[in-house]
């Protein structure tokens, strides 16, 4: 084997020791008392959301999709009698109740959680 590649090679182990040698940049873990107190803000956000999504009935009077509105469009469906519409609207109102109180509660839960220092 050719001298350079030696060399070469007992350059790259100087490095790698030198490099295992040195302490580079500390990690300090969080304390206990921070990760309980992130624990608990996360908990506490997580019970809005549970909280939010039991409870969820509309968004405003003048909202065009909430859960009101989802109950009034479902008696609307029912008095379609092409099935390919009436299934339309059904899932029209399935989404109102369900999808959309879901995506806000959920961005809330996200706020909640963003504002705990964690997740």
């Amino acid at each position: 084997m050719p001298r350079s590649f030696h060399i070469t090679v007992l350059a790259v182990l100087v490095l790698l020791l030198t490099a295992c040698s040195t302490e580079g940049d500390l990690y300090s873990a969080p304390s206990l008392r921070d990760v309980t107190a992130a624990n608990q803000c996360m908990d506490h956000c997580q019970a809005q959301y549970d909280s939010c999504i039991g409870t969820r009935t509309g968004f405003s009077s003048d909202d065009s999709c909430g859960a009101g509105v989802a109950t009034q469009r479902d008696a609307k469906c029912e008095k379609i009698d092409n099935p390919d519409l009436r299934k339309a609207c059904q899932a029209s109102s399935d989404y109102c109740r369900n999808r959309l109180p879901a995506l806000t509660c959920g961005e809330d839960r996200n706020r909640c959680i963003s504002r705990c220092g964690g997740g």
